[in-house]
C-alpha cells in the first residue's frame, strides 16, 4: 500500500510538471474543451483491452494445467492490476500468491504465467510500435523498439540456452530470498519454455497486439473529443513507444518515461496543450483505472476470506 501511496504522489507531481510545461492555462482549455459524452468512451477501449488480455491469461493457465473457476480466476487476473505500479509489473506476481492462498497452487508453478505475460506483450508492442513507425513513416519508435527487442531477446536467450541459464542461476542463488529455492529453479524454466514455445507464441503474441493495439486507439478518442484527428499510426506508435520504455526502465508504472515519450510524439501531430491533455487521459483511462480496478477486485476476494 506504501508503494502505490509513493507512486501516486509522483504521478502527481510529475502530472503537474507536464502541465506547467505545457502552459497550464492552455491545457485548462483543452481539458475545458472535452464533451462528457466522451467519457465513458476513454474507459470502454481499455475495458476491452483487458478482457483479451484475460484470454490470454486462461490459455497460459490451461498450458500448464491449472483449472479454477472462471469467475475467480477473472478477479484474480483483475486483482493483479492493483500492483501495475511497480517494476516491470512484476508486483503482478500477486496474482500468483492469490492463486495459492485460495487453490493450493504453488507459485512457482504460476510465476511463469506472470513472466510469460510480460515477455508476449512486450513483443506485441515492439511489434505494434513498429507497425506504428511504418505507417507514419517515422523512425521515433527505432530505439523504444530495439530496445524492447533486446531485452526480450536477452530473456528467452537465458532461458533456452542451458549455460546460459546456469549461469542466471548460480547469480541469483547468491540473492538471500532465491537461495532456499534453487531447487524449483528448474521447474520455472521447464514452465517458462512451455509458455514461450513457437505454438505459444504464434497464439500468445497476436493476442497481446489485438488488445494494446486497441487500447491505443484511446489517444485517438481523447483527441477527438478535443476537435482534433489524430491519425492511427500515430496512436499506435506513441502508445507501444512509451509503453516499451516504461517496461524496459523497470520504473513503476513505466511513471516518467512512459508520458514523456507519448507526449514527445503526439507533440509532433497536437497542439502542446492538446499532446499534454491526451497523454494524461490516456494514463488515467489505462493505468489508474487498471490500479482502481484491481484494488477493487483485491477487496471482493478479500471479503469472500472473510465469510
Amino acid at each position: 500500500m506504501k508503494k502505490a501511496i509513493w507512486g501516486i504522489v509522483i504521478a502527481i507531481a510529475l502530472y503537474t510538471i507536464l502541465v506547467l510545461h505545457s502552459d497550464i492555462q492552455k491545457v485548462v482549455a483543452a481539458a475545458d474543451s472535452i464533451k462528457l459524452i466522451w467519457i465513458p468512451l476513454f474507459l470502454l477501449l481499455p475495458l476491452f483491452n483487458y478482457f483479451v488480455r484475460f484470454i490470454k491469461w486462461q490459455y497460459f493457465l490451461h498450458r500448464i494445467n491449472v483449472t479454477v473457476p472462471i469467475s475467480e480466476s477473472l478477479l484474480i487476473f483483475i486483482a493483479g492490476f492493483s500492483m501495475t505500479v511497480s517494476p516491470g509489473k512484476m508486483g503482478e506476481l500477486l496474482k500468483c500468491s492469490l492463486l495459492k492462498k485460495r487453490w493450493g497452487i504453488p507459485i512457482e508453478k504460476t510465476s511463469p504465467v506472470v513472466v510469460a505475460e510480460r515477455l508476449t506483450d512486450l513483443i506485441s508492442m515492439v511489434l505494434l510500435a513498429l507497425l506504428g513507425a511504418l505507417l507514419v513513416r517515422s523512425r521515433l519508435a527505432l530505439p523504444a523498439a530495439l530496445a524492447g527487442a533486446f531485452f526480450v531477446a536477452l530473456a528467452m536467450f537465458i532461458l533456452m540456452n542451458r549455460r546460459a541459464w546456469n549461469l542466471f542461476s548460480r547469480v541469483a542463488g547468491k540473492v538471500p530470498f532465491l537461495e532456499k529455492r534453487k531447487h524449483l529453479f528448474e521447474d520455472f524454466r521447464d514452465a517458462s519454455m512451455k509458455l514461450l514455445d513457437a505454438k505459444s507464441l504464434a497464439i500468445s503474441v497476436p493476442i497481446g497486439m489485438v488488445s494494446w493495439g486497441i487500447e491505443a486507439f484511446v489517444l485517438c478518442i481523447v483527441a477527438a473529443s478535443m476537435g482534433y484527428s489524430l491519425p492511427a499510426g500515430v496512436a499506435l506508435l506513441s502508445h507501444s513507444a512509451g509503453s516499451v520504455a516504461g517496461a524496459i526502465s523497470m520504473i513503476p508504472g513505466g511513471l516518467g518515461l512512459t508520458e514523456l515519450t507519448i507526449e514527445g510524439i503526439l507533440g509532433d501531430y497536437l497542439p502542446g496543450a492538446a499532446a499534454t491533455v491526451t497523454t494524461l487521459l490516456m494514463r488515467f483511462a489505462t493505468l489508474w483505472f487498471s490500479v482502481i480496478l484491481g484494488l477493487g477486485a483485491f477487496m471482493i476476494l478479500k471479503k469472500k476470506d472473510v465469510r
